[in-house]
């Protein structure tokens, strides 16, 4: 059977939702992501189709003739998806609460706060849904989740958790030797270790601590601030703090490279919870 000439579905989603609100920014701001990622998705639709679905003149998301052909079957699959979808899955319990939270966040922060929720609410089942990097809030099967978000949707109810603060951290044995880290500059003689899916934070911090002409370990990259952490505890080179900085503290087996921290203030997202009742949620338009 040959295989299914379908695009992606994201690419998909973000044409509907576009199409549908008739505006890149509202359709970003109910899928809680960046304008330009929407612009991304939908570009990629375009080439997939060999087609341009809108206008790119327009101050508006408008339609070209192929997008109006487009739109609605596209729309009634998404509206068939989820009524489906609605029908087939269990009522949501009251006494429990799905959590979509980063692994980092889950084992560095909130795994260590869970035993007094436990404790303050003993008849609450909790369940934990993990992933390594960004993804979509999936309001239709969680409760709440620990984000990275900029944009707000309007159907949600957002609380700012912690600053996105950066800070170096290696072994305690680069800290002496011949090649001790005693300044910014010394960083040339050791590896940066990154996480591919947050590549800006060292970018960030080398330019709020002044330093210039360093580049990036292209032997090691990780999928997950946790596996960069022990690489770092492994004397492997320097890696970067994840923003719940706190909850690195205190750990004997890494130290802080120095005291200078970059705030994250150009980052596209900060870390922030976001809720929406499953019971509640309905798709609007």
């Amino acid at each position: 059977m040959p295989r299914r000439d379908l695009p992606p579905l994201r690419a998909l989603t973000a044409f509907e939702a576009a199409a549908r609100l008739g505006s890149f920014r509202l359709a970003a701001n109910e899928l809680g992501i960046t304008r330009s990622a929407v612009s991304h998705q939908v570009k990629g639709l375009e080439q997939h189709l060999g087609l341009q679905l809108f206008k790119r003149d327009a101050r508006r998301a408008e339609l070209t003739q192929a997008g109006h052909a487009y739109f609605p079957p596209m729309r009634d699959a998404f509206d068939q998806i989820e009524a489906q979808t609605r029908n087939l899955r269990p009522q949501v319990a009251d006494n429990e609460l799905t959590i979509q939270v980063y692994v980092t966040v889950a084992l560095k922060w909130l795994i260590h706060r869970l035993h007094d929720f436990e404790r303050r609410y003993p008849d609450m089942k909790v369940r934990l849904s993990t992933a390594y990097f960004d993804w979509e809030f999936d309001e239709t099967n969680v409760d709440c989740g620990i984000v990275l978000a900029r944009n707000k949707s309007p159907s949600h109810s957002y609380r700012p958790l912690f600053r996105s603060l950066l800070t170096p951290v290696c072994s305690p044995d680069l800290l002496k030797g011949a090649n001790a880290l005693k300044t910014p500059a010394d960083l040339k003689k050791h590896k940066l270790l990154y996480v591919y899916t947050a590549e800006e934070d060292w970018r960030l911090w080398l330019e709020g601590a002044g330093v210039k002409n360093i580049e990036l370990s292209d032997r090691l990259a990780f999928d997950s601030y946790i596996l960069a952490q022990e690489a770092a505890i492994d004397g492997r080179g320097l890696a970067m703090t994840p923003p719940m900085r706190s909850a690195w503290a205190g750990s004997s087996s890494l130290s802080r490279s120095w005291y200078r921290t970059a705030i994250a203030g150009s980052s596209p997202a900060s870390p922030r919870t976001s809720s929406s009742r499953r019971s509640n949620v309905s798709r609007s338009g």
